[in-house]
């Protein structure tokens, strides 16, 4: 008898284990399917007495705690949004796949002169290159781009941003106005320009001027008095002849140094290994470098890998470079050193600095050395930083320098990779 009643009590608690298991399993997959529907209105009643008491406490606060974390992500969102519907910046933001628009802000709007934007093609109508030129640019690039609208043009610079958001690849843009300081700073360029230009053209006018009247007044002295020139006055005449020979050639020379400034072809961009221009230009300098005493160290050119530039151009900045160098350390017996390294600036710059242990540029001078004409040097034309300049900004590099009196100078080349 007392083994019926073990088997049923065994039997009985079986069934009831089952039964809340399966309530229990139940309940659960009611739990998770309402938060798969973000649906947080399921509660489940507390009560003590009942055997689910700690299951239905649970389930209430992860239910709270959900329901918590999307409140707050919806707050945030919203904040987001108005923080970018209301920013002064320009935003784009697009699918890289097909161009959708997947935000656009008022400020992007406004710039644009569009109501809606819903590809990234749409941008045709505001320019016909923007949208390819939109897609090209490359994540953490900053670029310019001139844009033209009802007759207004602006120069925008323009920041690229690479986002991975819900599986999808998206590229957000932002857009600054540069109008103003470009215009600033090309004024400024313009007057440090003017400033060098009045400097070496009134070196030549002027002693052209004074001589000229010095011969006329020779030759109409001599002809008021009826008589040929003394053989003194001949000898005054054609050195005064030869001088404004030689300062009509110093002009001729300047108007061919403006040619050459405002005449640099456009480069034609190759994939190029650094190491093996370095090393091309190095070359030409062998010589020069044993004549001089001049000791080169080069640390990390061979494994810098590519940069893209135009071959022609490049080696003409870096043999520009190279042989300012040495002539800066000419007046030097000892201690002549020029130390040629690389280094990279994330994944989209690598910067070639050529160092040397010569005389340095004064501070006074360092802001217009890139300047058209000016010169440091004794009998420099003043063309060769300024080109040096221009041909690496073409190739969306750029050149800077700098520089301690008496210690030497380093300057630096900048090329995309």
């Amino acid at each position: 008898m007392a083994g019926i009643w073990t088997g049923l009590i065994t039997i009985g608690l079986f069934y009831e284990t089952v039964r809340f298991v399966d309530q229990s399993e139940r309940k659960l997959v009611a739990f998770l399917q309402s938060l798969n529907q973000n649906d947080f209105s399921v509660t489940f009643s507390e009560n003590r007495k009942s055997n689910d008491y700690d299951l239905h406490v649970a389930f209430n606060q992860l239910n709270q705690t959900f329901k918590s974390l999307r409140s707050d992500r919806e707050s945030q969102h919203q904040l987001l949004q108005a923080v970018v519907e209301h920013a002064t910046v320009p935003l784009v933001c697009f699918e890289e796949d097909d161009g959708a628009i997947f935000l656009v802000n008022d400020a992007a709007k406004n710039l644009f002169q569009l109501p809606f934007v819903q590809k990234v093609q749409t941008l045709e109508r505001v320019d016909v290159t923007l949208p390819r030129f939109l897609r090209e640019i490359k994540d953490g690039e900053k670029s310019t781009f001139k844009l033209t609208i009802r007759a207004r043009t602006v120069f925008l610079s323009v920041l690229s941003r690479h986002i991975i958001f819900k599986d999808k690849k998206l590229k957000l843009i932002a857009f600054y106005d540069v109008s103003s300081e470009l215009a600033a700073k090309e004024a400024e360029t313009w007057q440090k320009l003017l400033r060098v230009l009045t400097h070496e053209i009134s070196n030549s006018a002027i002693p052209l001027s004074t001589l000229s009247a010095y011969i006329r007044e020779m030759l109409e002295e001599a002809k008021g008095q009826d008589r040929e020139l003394t053989e003194s006055e001949r000898q005054d005449l054609m050195q005064s002849l030869r001088t404004i020979d030689s300062r009509s050639q110093s002009l001729r020379e300047f108007v061919q140094n403006f040619r050459t400034v405002n005449a640099i072809p456009e480069p034609k961009l190759e994939k190029l290994a650094i190491g093996n221009l370095v090393m091309e230009a190095i070359n030409l300098f062998t010589r020069e470098f044993e004549m001089n005493n001049i000791c080169l160290k080069m640390n990390g050119v061979h494994s810098a890998g590519h940069v893209y530039a135009d071959r022609n151009l490049t080696m003409q900045v870096m043999i520009n470079l190279i042989k300012n160098a040495v002539e800066a350390m000419n007046n030097f017996k000892e201690n002549k050193f020029i130390e040629i390294t690389t280094e990279k600036t994330g994944q989209r710059y690598l910067h070639l600095h050529i160092a040397d242990t010569g005389c340095g540029i004064p501070p006074e001078d360092l802001e217009q050395i890139f300047i058209p004409f000016f010169s440091t040097k004794k009998n420099g034309s003043g063309v060769g930083l300024s080109v040096s300049q221009q041909i690496m900004q073409r190739q969306k590099g750029d050149i800077s320098v700098r520089s301690t009196p008496g210690r030497g100078s380093v300057f630096t080349m900048t090329f995309s990779i």
